[in-house]
């Protein structure tokens, strides 16, 4: 007997599965139903309030859509031009920046995990990987530029 194994739900996935059972019991209102019937929105929706999480697979979300993964990659490609893992790390990277860009510095590991990864590595290679920096090395510059444009605003 050959049967595929599912893998185990990350708290990001059961956490939109929830949002998404509570928006099928309210399908009352209009506003949810007109979401549930654009798939692709409310997974563009649940990639940005999950910071681009990598914890979250599109296959969970599509099952939980009750739709094709094919289907909700097609259509999330004609609505946004972008595929959903190019904006989901996008997204990831943008709140990555974000995070490592304020004062004081959020620490690595803590990014790491916000973000769903399990080895600090893991994230210092794809922070690397596409921004050709490590995120230490972005984080001293972006907030040694921060700190010139406060510098030469305030009034002496």
């Amino acid at each position: 007997m050959n049967r595929r194994l599912t893998p185990k739900v990350s708290p990001i996935e059961e956490e939109v599965a929830s949002e998404i059972r509570a928006l099928r019991t309210s399908s009352h209102n209009a506003h949810h139903a007109a979401l549930l019937e654009n798939s692709e929105q409310l997974a563009h929706h649940f990639i940005l309030d999950s910071h681009g999480n990598i914890q979250l697979r599109f296959s969970s979300l599509a099952r939980e859509l009750g739709t094709e993964m094919r289907t909700l990659e097609r259509t999330f490609f004609a609505e946004y031009r972008k595929t959903m893992t190019q904006f989901q790390v996008e997204v990831r990277l943008g709140f990555a920046q974000y995070l490592l860009g304020v004062f004081p510095p959020t620490k690595i590991s803590a990014v790491a995990a916000q973000l769903g990864y399990k080895r600090v590595q893991d994230f210092n290679r794809f922070f690397k990987k596409h921004t050709h920096e490590s995120p230490s090395e972005w984080s001293r510059k972006a907030r040694a530029s921060i700190a010139s444009q406060v510098k030469r605003t305030s009034p002496d």
